[in-house]
């Protein structure tokens, strides 16, 4: 017979499975109309400069700072279900699955570069950034190329 903490794990993954999937449909639904728009305004702005005497029109429905601030939340939430995947791994098999954790930082890193303020920042900072990019993404090489017992 089945322990109740062990009931109530596998009861607590079957729960997180349903709204992981839950909210990527929706998040997934979101972005496909995101990107709907965005390619309407294309589409928009190039017929209106082929027309004579217009010029470029942009930002007619989304401004390019909303479209990255939409961005920057679809990331957010999306760093936030890799690290609901690495409490399920914990419950499963009582470990920290290194992959998903990179994997996580590689996201959150990607979050900051497409947000960043290229005026705000120094180019030492820059240059961190990009080294931090390289650093991630040559961890993540190593790990996958390792074939931990993670996969």
């Amino acid at each position: 017979m089945e322990e109740p903490e062990s009931r109530t794990v596998s009861s607590i993954l079957k729960w997180s499975v349903i709204l992981k999937r839950v909210i990527a449909g929706i998040l997934m639904a979101m972005m496909f109309l995101v990107v709907g728009v965005v390619t309407l305004q294309i589409v928009w702005a190039f017929i209106s400069a082929m027309l004579p005497g217009h010029t470029l029109s942009t930002g007619l429905v989304m401004p390019e700072a909303q479209m990255i601030a939409i961005l920057g939340l679809f990331l957010t939430v999306l760093i936030a279900l890799e690290l609901i995947e690495t409490v399920e791994v914990y419950f499963r098999r009582n470990s920290i699955h290194v992959e998903i954790v990179v994997l996580v930082a590689i996201i959150a890193l990607a979050r900051k570069v497409i947000l960043i303020d290229l005026e705000k920042y120094t180019p030492q900072v820059m240059a961190g950034l990009g080294f931090l990019v390289l650093a991630l993404g040559s961890t993540y090489f190593l790990v996958k190329r390792a074939g931990a017992p993670d996969n």
